[in-house]
């Protein structure tokens, strides 16, 4: 069967598109937003194919986790997606204009939109579930049998919903060339800014595309945040019961808790960075386009080179919570004073100030982390999120970690 002709005419929509109050892209520009993605989208390739290979043959007793399992399927979407990606514009119909490198047909420019649309969306919806298994993880105190359940809805949710937007868009033929690739776009590209120019494909779906973007926002913005609220809220409350309750508090234990608190706020804020960063141009741009009509086409390229660079990102992230998370290394403390030069007045401070001492370096063995939780209960982390902060300093533990399997 010979391949599907383009349904664009190129004289006639050539001579629509340079009436649109789109400004027509230069040649520089139309190479760029061809070719500048695919470096980027490669790398993303192979950062996703890193974290696969770690996790199934390297790190595989990690899947044990729920986080780490949650990992592994955004990589899973990653994947296939990057692979879209480094195609750019090849999927876009022959002899469409202002488009540099279209080889494709209606159907792969529409192939090509369904699967960008679908695995965007489950990236982010992973991605975003993140959070919300350290919150839950850390209110049951990282016992993942009480909460393993999510996982199931996750996945539903993070193919199920962007396949229905897919195939709405597809069917209203809504998939058409977009800048690097194929995207939500009435063609020609551009021509609903302009009231004399008819699209010739693409049918009105406004209120549900604001429904997707607004699906959008919610995953990038509304949920994560909300979340970060509400565990800060928690812990905030948990805080202040245990100091409380706690008749035996020292300043060392409150210190120790302000550590925490420290890292917990260190390790939300990389997670929100790294998922706002990608994205963020992305968004800047399209409101830009939505608002005046207009493209800023090197915004535009530059936001798609850090879209897709998603999985490379992720993965030094990913890395970069792990080593967050680790224990710290020296847990040994040493006397400078030597047995014969103390007297009794030496020994009897010297030993209150030791059981300070080794509970203070009790609580600074342990590491924490809120994504990759580990359900030990001699952890003093673990009795912070109980709210039991008065334990005896005579309990307090020779070391183990939270946030380490």
């Amino acid at each position: 069967m010979p391949p599907e002709p383009c349904v664009f005419h190129e004289k006639k929509v050539a001579h629509n598109f340079t009436r649109t109050m789109m400004v027509p892209p230069t040649t520089s520009q139309q190479m760029g937003a061809a070719y500048a993605p695919m470096p980027f989208a490669i790398i993303s390739f192979l950062s996703s194919s890193y974290i696969i290979y770690h996790l199934l043959f390297q790190e595989r007793q990690k899947l044990k986790r729920l986080y780490h399992r949650l990992v592994l399927a955004m990589n899973f979407a990653l994947l296939p997606l990057a692979f879209v990606n480094v195609w750019t514009t090849l999927p876009a119909p022959v002899g469409t204009p202002n488009v540099v490198g279209a080889m494709g047909t209606v159907s792969t420019c529409t192939s090509q939109g369904i699967l960008r649309m679908t695995l965007s969306f489950a990236v982010a919806t992973y991605y975003a579930s993140l959070i919300l298994q350290a919150f839950v993880g850390m209110r049951n105190n990282f016992k993942e049998q009480n909460y393993r359940w999510i996982e199931k809805y996750i996945h539903f949710v993070a193919y199920s919903i962007p396949c229905m937007y897919a195939i709405v868009f597809a069917a209203t033929d809504n998939f058409n060339p977009s800048g690097s690739g194929c995207w939500y776009a009435k063609a020609p590209w551009g021509c609903e800014t302009d009231p004399e120019v008819a699209c010739q494909r693409g049918r009105d779906i406004k209120y549900f595309a604001f429904v997707v973007w607004f699906t959008n926002i919610c995953l990038y913005v509304i949920f994560p945040t909300s979340v970060v609220f509400a565990m800060g809220c928690w812990m905030k409350k948990t805080r202040k019961e245990s100091a409380s309750s706690g008749s035996g508090m020292t300043i060392m234990r409150e210190k120790a808790r302000k550590e925490m608190m420290h890292k917990v706020h260190s390790q939300i804020s990389v997670y929100l960075f790294s998922f706002w960063a990608t994205w963020i141009l992305t968004m800047i741009s399209t409101l830009y386009q939505v608002l005046t009509g207009d493209l800023i086409y090197d915004l535009f390229i530059v936001s798609h080179c850090v879209f897709v660079s998603q999985g490379f990102v992720f993965m030094v992230v990913y890395f970069t919570l792990q080593k967050m998370g680790e224990r710290p290394a020296g847990d040994n403390i040493q006397s400078d004073d030597a047995p014969g030069q103390l007297t009794v007045s030496d020994i009897r401070s010297n030993a209150q100030r030791s059981t300070e001492n080794q509970l203070g370096a009790a609580w600074q063995k342990f590491a924490v982390s809120i994504f990759d939780g580990d359900s030990d209960p001699d952890s003093p982390w673990v009795r912070f999120f109980n709210g039991d902060g008065s334990g005896d300093e005579e309990n307090a533990p020779e070391g183990g970690s939270i946030g380490r399997d």
